[in-house]
């Protein structure tokens, strides 16, 4: 899309209140909203920040108590915040919290840490901007119309689905989805219906459902899949390759890639082409090889993980062995670390 076009949209912002240690590709987090330029994205903190940041990013020094503070002088009532993870239930509040920033905007919104980004406007642009005022419904992601109504709109309750209100989130310390079932809520009230407002969304995100904690290796799959996924990104681009036991099948473009949940090893340095492997960042090279069909990744990929116990070690040393070839020579004794560290082939010793 031309730069020009970008300014004659709707402004956006994106709100990311975080504390605590920020994940180890924070930095693909960065460079990835860079390329959405149509967009603002605020980084709420008070946590080290070692990053320089783009034109369209800012980092706004705040505690959580100030936010809880915020939000209590707002509603005129009390609020639980003892943890930062409890900021999920306030996600749909975010309108009022920081209505000192969105107030220049014409859509706030929310998005998550462990994303990483592709082409925004497949699902924020001109048609969709038009014909609605929530797009999302996912706690990754939610933009909102800034409208007084749809600021305040998570403190209406609706009886008729089976959700919280918020006088009940805002007594309780637990975390209790919100910013999901809020939205929930807010369709409800506002009489949207569900499949143009959340079903059509998730057919256009890349949202891995979360490991099993149960095995330190464990697939990607996605909604409305049943094949596990290795995922491409490429200049701002988000694409998913279907792993299927006769090949290797790219999808179609996806608007971002949600890693929720999963504890991530980068084994490229290469910022704008690689692929997202279960938990590793890899040589966008390594899916890209000319006999896909004989890829590591794809045979890899069905091993169960049970499997994984009783696979050769000459089978396992052959597999690292293909990827140890497309990586450079000074960086093959870390890749061989790594691959320990997360618990691949863990118990194998694993040759040059």
């Amino acid at each position: 899309m031309n730069i020009n076009t970008y300014k004659k949209m709707n402004k956006i912002c994106l709100l990311e209140p975080y504390y605590g240690t920020f994940p180890n590709y924070f930095h693909l987090w960065i460079k990835s909203a860079s390329l959405n330029p149509n967009i603002d994205f605020y980084i709420i903190s008070d946590s080290f920040f070692p990053y320089e940041l783009p034109p369209n990013i800012f980092l706004i020094n705040m505690s959580l108590g100030e936010i809880k503070e915020r939000l209590e002088n707002a509603i005129g009532v009390s609020i639980k915040l003892p943890q930062p993870y409890k900021l999920c239930d306030y996600k749909p509040a975010y309108g009022l919290i920081f209505d000192d920033i969105v107030s220049k905007y014409d859509y706030w919104g929310w998005c998550d840490p462990d994303i990483i980004f592709g082409d925004l406007s497949l699902i924020f642009n001109k048609e969709t901007l038009n014909e609605f005022d929530v797009i999302g419904g996912a706690g990754s992601m939610t933009i909102f119309k800034n409208t007084d109504f749809l600021k305040r709109c998570f403190l209406y309750t609706n009886p008729s689905i089976p959700s919280f209100s918020f006088d009940e989130i805002r007594c309780t310390s637990q975390s209790m989805i919100f910013d999901e079932w809020g939205a929930v809520n807010i369709r409800k009230v506002l009489k949207i219906k569900e499949t143009s407002q959340y079903d059509w969304l998730f057919k256009k995100i890349v949202d891995i459902i979360p490991p099993d904690k149960r095995y330190r290796h464990s697939n990607m799959y996605i909604r409305f899949c049943e094949n596990p996924i290795a995922v491409e990104y490429q200049d701002g681009h988000i694409f998913a390759h279907i792993i299927q036991k006769n090949g290797i099948e790219k999808s179609k473009e996806y608007a971002y890639c949600h890693l929720q949940k999963r504890k991530m090893c980068i084994l490229t340095q290469d910022t704008d082409h690689f692929l997202i492997f279960n938990e590793l960042f890899l040589p966008a090279s390594i899916i890209c090889g000319k006999d896909i069909n004989n890829n590591a990744l794809y045979t890899q990929q069905f091993y169960t993980p049970e499997q994984h116990e009783t696979i050769k070690t000459n089978k396992i040393n052959k597999t690292v062995s293909i990827i140890l070839k497309l990586i450079s020579k000074p960086k093959r004794p870390l890749f061989i670390r790594l691959m320990r560290k997360i618990g691949i082939y863990h118990k194998y010793l694993i040759t040059k």
